[in-house]
């Protein structure tokens, strides 16, 4: 009997650490993945990445708006060039 209940009980305790290794390494598996889900997440989704937008966007409007201001200056410039040169800007060839 003491022999029966020996291997019953190695064989428990075999069983429960098997269990054991297994429930720990399905955490430690959860973990990982719960963590590099959160920093691929930050990486595309996180706060540096939604400044670098905004940013740009802002960027975008004010380069916009230089270039208009500069196309007009490059207009009346043009045209005082050919009023001084005493030629009529409608005449080109």
């Amino acid at each position: 009997m003491k022999i029966l209940e020996s291997l019953k009980n190695g064989l428990l305790d075999k069983i429960d650490h098997e269990k054991f290794f297994l429930y720990t390494k399905r955490v430690l598996v959860g973990f990982v993945v719960i963590i590099l889900g959160i920093y691929f997440g930050n990486m595309l989704f996180g706060n540096s990445s939604l400044e670098v937008l905004l940013s740009l966007k802002t960027d975008k409007a004010r380069l916009e708006q230089r270039m208009k201001e500069l196309k007009n200056e490059n207009a009346r410039l043009q045209k005082e060039f050919f009023e001084l040169q005493q030629l009529d800007p409608d005449i080109r060839q």
